[in-house]
């Protein structure tokens, strides 16, 4: 009898054995893809420059036109002092690039690949159409750069044009009427105390960074609380991200930081963040695919909820950063208002013409 108790005994006890260490095994398993993940994630841009090309799959309809054939890059370099602030956006039809947004040290550049664009449309003789157009208004004074764009060439904008630019509307934008704004919460002294504050901040670089690291650092920690992570094989790995949950989390972790550098006006109650995280449908979740070669990350397949969609995302590391393009035509503020000039000039003629119209 004490030896039959004994051998259920021992058996009982490695079964236990074996059940506690298969869980400690899973547990390890999962904490070490979570691992390696985040490790991947928070050194993506750790590189000089990092490089993502997003590229649609499986849309639906008349959009599946562009399954793959359209994509999206977005790069970004940090400067000599190793700060990030340099960027370039670029869209692509296959190996062909049609327009580019470029960022670098307070400038920007503009490049359009006109011609290309037209012949994409099935239509090529429409790119001469649009230079005979453009070559029109070009004629007059401050615009003759249109002609440039047309022609592929970049233009650009310096960051002390931009600021001056930027300071001289500033003077001409009008205040926010109070009357007839019942249904705004907003009055104009709670209003222009905000905009006081967010001048002063971004005016003040220490300020600025605190507010970054403050927004990163509660980032960071809701998607460590929420994202759950699992090793598919080899270096693929899934990841599901309940949104309402996640949002929740980092909304309530924001809160008080924008209140402390916006002031009260950036005040949300309790039972607002509620209403708006309520909603959000409870069952959302984002979920994903990773690969990891090396301990970086090199693609992500995001995909988008309730379809069969979803977005590929090929990351690298490009040795060269990104730097101004040689041969801009750079813009003057003389250049920049004749655009405008253009622009209300056209706004008022489409204006007038719908006013005169009869139905």
């Amino acid at each position: 009898m004490r030896l039959r108790r004994k051998i259920v005994t021992a058996i009982v006890s490695v079964t236990c054995a074996a059940a506690l260490a298969a869980c400690g095994q899973q547990v390890v398993a999962h904490v070490k893809a979570g691992d390696s993940v985040n490790a991947a994630l928070t050194s993506v841009f750790n590189g000089p420059t990092t490089r993502f090309v997003v590229t649609a799959q499986g849309l639906p309809g008349t959009a599946a036109l562009a399954d793959g054939s359209f994509s999206v890059a977005i790069t970004t370099s940090k400067d000599s002092g190793g700060k990030s602030g340099n960027m370039e956006i670029s869209v692509l039809h296959e190996t062909t690039d049609l327009a580019d947004i470029l960022s670098v040290s307070g400038s920007a550049y503009l490049r359009v690949d006109v011609k290309d664009i037209a012949a994409i449309s099935g239509n090529p003789a429409e790119f001469s159409t649009i230079s005979s157009a453009v070559a029109a208004v070009a004629s007059r004074p401050n615009l003759g750069y249109l002609n440039d764009l047309v022609a592929g060439k970049w233009l650009g904008i310096s960051a002390t044009t931009f600021q001056a630019l930027l300071h001289k509307y500033m003077k001409t934008l009008p205040t926010i009427p109070t009357h007839g704004m019942t249904s705004l919460p907003i009055s104009s002294s709670i209003s222009s105390s905000y905009l006081s504050k967010l001048e002063k901040l971004l005016k003040n670089p220490a300020q600025l960074k605190q507010l970054r690291l403050t927004v990163r650092s509660s980032f960071l920690q809701s998607l460590h609380t929420w994202l759950s992570i699992h090793q598919k094989a080899g270096s693929e790995y899934s990841m599901s991200l309940p949104v309402r949950s996640f949002v929740s989390s980092l909304l309530s972790k924001l809160v008080k930081p924008l209140e402390t550098f916006l002031g009260s006006s950036t005040t949300v109650s309790q039972a607002e963040l509620s209403k708006a995280v309520a909603g959000i449908p409870a069952g959302l979740s984002l979920q994903a695919n990773l690969w990891i070669s090396s301990g970086s990350l090199t693609k992500v397949q995001a995909f988008i909820p309730n379809s069969s969609a979803y977005l590929m995302i090929g990351i690298s590391h490009p040795a060269a950063p990104i730097a101004a393009p040689s041969g801009a035509t750079m813009l003057s503020i003389d250049d920049l208002t004749a655009l405008s000039g253009l622009s209300s000039m056209a706004g008022s003629s489409l204006g007038a013409l719908s006013s005169g119209s009869t139905l």
